[in-house]
């Protein structure tokens, strides 16, 4: 199902006025059926000997999933992910080595039997726990993830809202501790071993989703655009559309030339799409500018021709012809290449008045001869009209230079020319 559009400019409801969606979201649709086919899978874990493993494979899912989750919630889209597709195998490895890092910090810090220690490095752990786990979602390294100064960079950021968000992380971790404990003191071993992997998966759903609103909410000062935004940036087809609503405002209020100069600056920024170009020149046309009918015709053949819209591109070029058979604004080679086209569709016509518009422009370019001789052809075949191909080879061969380009059209033009009578 695709997302509902964003208006541009729209503000997410803030992640604090939300605690009852967070709390319910791992129990929505595809969250909840994750949840509970990862909590049945954990049974596996307590088969002998490889146990161990099929734990291991349960959790990193579990992880992988929570991943996903932070990515489509910082994307703009409250819906739990149907699979686990954007998330990649690296980024959730290097998010579990963090954790366990981190983890493994806070045990030690016990262990040595300080208890202010211990309580500083959990302080500590759960302060940068949203900062790393963030900066991995969006792409960065596992060295820069780590790296206390960028946590403090993000707390500069999005200011006392980071310290929210930690202390909303941790409300949340306690809570499932405070009822695995309960759990496991009240139920039996293997059954509360089912609810506790419930609640552990509860609670990483329902934090990466928290996370992700967060990141969401504040996506402008973190630096980076959400997807979902990024699909709701006008297209180039939106543009058009916005343009020639504009175009047609300033023609309905009497005011031409302003359509005009609003095309005028928008063909310079960017590329359009043909039906702008038509509209452009037909303003043109209405406006008797021949001038700047001619050099569009020019760019505008040139930019369908490299976009491979051949018929678009003749169609234009017979346009221009019409309204100037002098028209000479395109490059020879492309214009050879057109009357190969134009041939190649049986537009003969078209063809033999690009050559004779190419004549006219460079009479002495070193294809002149060739040029001369495949239009006379084609008006004597294709048209029988022997007098405008004897003109065709009689003009070019005044102006020609070159002694074998002379001796063709000479034999042209005598094959051509009608045989007198004796006397």
């Amino acid at each position: 199902m695709p997302q509902a559009p964003l208006p541009m400019h729209s503000q997410p409801v803030p992640f604090w006025r939300r605690p009852g969606a967070i709390a319910l979201y791992p129990l929505r649709g595809a969250a909840l059926v994750t949840l509970i086919l990862l909590t049945v899978l954990g049974m596996l874990g307590w088969l002998p000997s490889s146990g161990w493993i099929f734990s291991i494979i349960v959790y990193f899912a579990g992880y992988k999933y929570a991943f996903e989750i932070l990515l489509r919630t910082a994307n703009g889209d409250d819906r739990p992910p149907e699979v686990s597709i954007e998330a990649q195998n690296g980024a959730v490895w290097r998010l579990l080595g963090v954790l366990l890092a981190l983890s493994i910090g806070v045990k030690l810090a016990f262990f040595a039997g300080i208890p202010a220690a211990g309580v500083l490095a959990l302080a500590l752990f759960t302060f940068i726990q949203p900062a790393v786990t963030a900066l991995l979602a969006t792409g960065d390294g596992l060295f820069t993830a780590l790296n206390p100064a960028n946590a403090v960079r993000m707390i500069d950021r999005i200011g006392a809202a980071y310290f929210v968000v930690a202390a909303a992380l941790l409300l949340i971790q306690i809570a499932v501790v405070l009822a695995s404990a309960s759990l496991a003191s009240n139920l039996p071993g293997f059954l509360a071993s089912l609810w506790i992997d419930a609640l552990f998966f509860w609670g990483l759903f329902a934090s990466f989703h928290l996370l992700g609103l967060a990141m969401y909410q504040y996506h402008d000062a973190l630096g980076y655009t959400p997807s979902r935004h990024a699909n709701a940036l006008p297209t180039p087809q939106d543009r058009d559309r916005a343009l020639l609503d504009q175009v047609s405002i300033h023609a309905s209020h009497g005011d031409p030339a302003g359509a005009i100069a609003l095309l005028r600056d928008e063909l310079r920024e960017r590329p359009l799409a043909p039906a702008v170009h038509e509209r452009y020149r037909q303003l043109l046309r209405e406006a008797g500018d021949s001038e700047a009918l001619d050099a569009h015709a020019g760019l505008y053949i040139a930019m369908l021709a490299q976009s491979k819209q051949d018929r678009l591109a003749l169609g234009a070029l017979r346009e221009a012809l019409d309204a100037n058979p002098h028209f000479s604004r395109l490059d020879p080679e492309l214009r050879e290449g057109l009357v190969r086209r134009a041939l190649e569709l049986g537009q003969s016509r078209l063809a033999v008045d690009a050559m004779q518009a190419l004549l006219r422009a460079d009479p002495r370019h070193p294809d002149a001869t060739g040029w001369a001789l495949q239009a006379a052809q084609l008006l004597q075949d294709r048209f029988g009209e022997s007098t405008a191909a004897l003109s065709v080879l009689q003009t070019t061969r005044a102006t020609c230079r070159n002694e074998a380009g002379i001796a063709e059209l000479d034999a042209a033009i005598a094959r051509l020319q009608p045989v007198e009578p004796d006397a």
